[in-house]
């Protein structure tokens, strides 16, 4: 087996020697494009036997990755970034897939574990591959070509948000392994500054590119990342404009309306998302919302129904149902909701808030105690259970 893996690199040497070390048993070579790193990670990568060499910074993810292709000698090639994994468990499936010279490119599915259960597809851990979850409550997931034969018609495209899709001429196929991506936290985000980063270079891109939809889109993304929602909507605005059938454009787009309060915008926006794609999560969530925004609880109810039938595991459907009926002074039914979010997701705090504060309407002042203060075990500085607490405590 003749395997290549590919990594561009800047200062990962708290992740670049694991990395190496978990696929040695299928790899033949490591290669290494370090693109200006002031610690030890070209160090540990030669320690660890990768081909190592540095390229000079331009503001081009493309060219760095296609510069790491053009030092592969292997048959194949596989990409992976230093803050990902790939399970031990699936470490022979992936030589399976190269087996097959009939197919000269595998896609693969990114889980981004995070923090954050309001990002956008957020999926609560299984314990399916519990080692690699670690303690994170969740992920989302992102989508591309990792494992390609090495032909040097195959490069990336692209200064930022690379790929190599467009320059694969012949079989592609999805595989159902999934990669384990630990660099969407919050913590390493800080660490390494990387949303500033992905700003500037989104604004590189669209400038490079005025006409392609996913430049606008990737930047679009980055403002919702950090609560820009107008500067969000105003260039998810114009990747409609350019891309008007693309269900992933509108459902953010209909998002960042939403959260800048242009409702009537916002509805026209996910009613159209839905007329491409009548299950799309994120549009039926939103549109939820957006009516919670205009205090319509009974509208509001019959989005989440209607989710929650498709997607019966959507614990924030539930959670803003909750949310509806305990507006409604339908306590028993807010209680109910609260309750099944936090089956299919025990970690999330703000639903356990939630049930705890219809607890205290409803008179239940210990049963509400006992979930507050678990609650703040969760999320220690919420300000709401704590206030909460505090007034049940006056009450007593």
């Amino acid at each position: 087996m003749s395997l290549s893996v590919c990594f561009i690199a800047k200062n990962e040497e708290k992740w670049i020697g694991e990395c190496i070390d978990h696929l040695k048993s299928i790899v033949s070579e490591f290669i290494v494009v370090d693109t200006g790193s002031s610690d030890r990670t070209m160090e540990i990568a030669r320690e660890k036997g990768a081909r190592v060499s540095s390229i000079r910074w331009e503001n081009d993810f493309s060219k760095a990755r296609n510069a790491s292709l053009e030092k592969a000698t292997g048959r194949w090639i596989l990409i992976i970034d230093p803050d990902e994994r790939i399970a031990e468990s699936d470490l022979s499936k992936i030589v399976a897939l190269t087996k097959d010279p009939q197919v000269m490119a595998y896609s693969f599915m990114t889980r981004n574990y995070t923090t954050n259960a309001l990002a956008s597809g957020f999926t609560p851990t299984s314990r399916e591959y519990a080692a690699y979850e670690r303690d994170y409550p969740g992920y989302f997931e992102s989508g591309k070509l990792r494992l390609f034969q090495n032909v040097p018609t195959i490069r990336f495209v692209g200064s930022v948000h690379e790929l190599v899709e467009t320059t694969v001429k012949g079989k592609t196929v999805a595989s159902p392994i999934p990669f384990h991506h630990y660099g969407s936290t919050q913590e390493v985000q800080r660490e390494k500054n990387k949303r500033s980063f992905y700003q500037a270079q989104a604004r590189q891109k669209v400038g490079e590119e005025p006409k392609n939809w996913k430049a606008h889109f990737e930047m679009g993304i980055e403002f919702l990342e950090v609560g820009e929602f107008r500067q969000a909507y105003e260039t998810l605005k114009k990747a409609r404009d350019l891309n008007p059938k693309e269900a992933l454009v509108l459902s953010n787009y209909g998002y960042a309306l939403v959260e800048a309060g242009k409702h009537s915008e916002a509805e026209e926006v996910l009613t159209a998302c839905l007329q491409i794609d009548e299950k799309n999560h994120d549009a039926l969530l939103n549109l939820g919302v957006n009516e919670m925004r205009r205090k319509n609880w009974e509208k509001a109810l019959a989005f989440f129904d209607r989710l929650v039938k498709i997607h019966p595991r959507s614990f924030l459907a539930f959670r803003n149902a909750g949310n509806c009926f305990a507006r409604l002074k339908k306590l028993k039914e807010a209680a109910g909701c609260f309750e099944h979010s936090l089956k299919i997701y025990p970690e999330y705090a703000d639903a356990r808030i939630d049930l705890g504060i219809v607890c205290f309407a409803g008179g239940r002042l210990d049963l509400a105690e006992k979930i507050l203060s678990e609650a703040l075990q969760q999320a220690p500085s919420s300000l709401r259970a704590q206030a909460l607490l505090d007034e049940i405590k006056k009450t007593k």
